[in-house]
């Protein structure tokens, strides 16, 4: 029998199976474990999507820290904040794991003012100025006047660009990166002015998260063996993917991690990004 459960935003909405099953199914679940998940839910009937997540997640870490992990992507992006740049520094590996030659933080010159760019990568002849908007809430999404107001920065360094001999022959063109979703008046705005947008499901069945999986990498928030206090050591030190925690042992170790721990946190961390 059907029920009903309480979203973030407070609307009630029936439970979705279907969807629930193939997003464990994209986590690396395997069809016994789904059905145990899915006929738990059924008989405690929880009332919430934050019930029901923690009760998935519990059950995850349980039988697989790794597939948890991929699970919560979508809160692990968020749990890189609550500033930016910890986010951009992620999404420049994430360029650069696809052949892009990236830099982060960058005092860009356009025609008329100087701007700060969040990243720029370039491949080939192509040179792309990245611009990341980080939410660190549920639900918020990225609007048209973002999309605006990065267009008119754009405008003026490619301008610039063109106009510079070393650049004048080269494709130029900008590309948001959001943790979360845009609104459908940012896609259409983006569409029609050529600027690339990756968002949680944008574009469809490449957005943010099919990438991560794609290049392997996963941010150092989605292990399950960290504290919330030991992910943000990580993250103040600069170390943002999850491949961070096995290379770093003598951090571990001042973190007052034993040798057990840190073995069962490599092996996460290795499951995790190449499951």
């Amino acid at each position: 029998m059907p029920f009903f459960i309480r979203k973030r935003s407070g609307k009630k909405e029936e439970f979705n199976i279907k969807k629930l099953r193939l997003s464990l199914d994209k986590a690396g679940a395997d069809s016994q474990l789904i059905n145990q998940i899915i006929e738990k839910i059924k008989k405690q009937k929880p009332c919430s999507t934050k019930a029901i997540h923690k009760l998935i997640t519990q059950m995850l870490t349980k039988q697989s820290p790794a597939i948890a992990a991929r699970y919560n992507l979508k809160r692990a992006l968020m749990e890189l904040g609550p500033a930016g740049y910890p986010f951009e520094q992620f999404v420049a590996h994430v360029f650069a794991a696809q052949g892009y030659k990236t830099m982060t933080n960058q005092i860009i010159s356009g025609k008329c003012v100087d701007h700060e760019i969040d990243i720029t990568a370039t491949k080939a002849n192509k040179h792309f100025m990245i611009e990341c908007k980080f939410h660190n809430r549920f639900g918020l999404k990225t609007n048209v006047k973002v999309i605006l107001s990065i267009q008119a920065r754009f405008e003026d360094v490619r301008t610039a660009w063109e106009q510079n001999p070393e650049h004048k022959y080269e494709f130029h063109r900008a590309w948001v990166v959001t943790n979360t979703r845009f609104t459908s008046e940012a896609i259409k705005y983006a569409e029609c002015m050529g600027i690339k947008l990756l968002g949680w499901k944008h574009p469809e069945n490449q957005g943010i998260g099919k990438v991560i999986d794609t290049v392997g990498l996963h941010p150092i928030t989605a292990l399950t063996s960290l504290t919330h206090q030991q992910k943000r050591a990580f993250i103040k030190e600069g170390f943002v993917l999850c491949r961070d925690a096995s290379k770093h042992i003598a951090f571990l170790k001042s973190l007052g991690f034993s040798a057990r721990q840190i073995k069962k946190l490599i092996k996460e961390a290795e499951t995790t990004c190449f499951l």
